[in-house]
């Protein structure tokens, strides 16, 4: 089964920020776009999050599976609630997302 199918099946719909540093006039100002889409998101297991934990992401809780292009330091919104996107990696097809809970 495709990852589309299992996506379209089991994904729910999130909201995608990209958060981007715009120069106006000498200026950085925070820039936010919202995409809506789908992903398929689970809380960590215990060894996921201890191997998360020994790399320096002490407040990892979820993970998401996706087919967009991320970068980290965006945002992930479910439910009202954003969590950061710590780190990524890549399967081809799509990517495992690493997320915790935004300040």
């Amino acid at each position: 089964m495709s990852f589309e199918r299992i996506l379209a099946k089991h994904g729910i719909d999130v909201n995608l920020i990209k958060i981007m540093q715009v120069d106006q006039n000498g200026y950085i100002e925070k820039q936010e776009t919202v995409l809506q889409t789908k992903m398929i998101v689970l809380p960590l297991k215990a060894e996921e999050r201890k191997f998360w934990q020994g790399v320096g992401i002490t407040k990892a809780t979820m993970k998401a599976y996706t087919n967009e292009e991320v970068e980290t330091g965006w945002q992930v919104e479910i439910n009202g609630v954003r969590y950061n996107i710590r780190a990524y990696e890549n399967y081809g097809q799509h990517k495992k997302l690493i997320l915790e809970a935004a300040k």
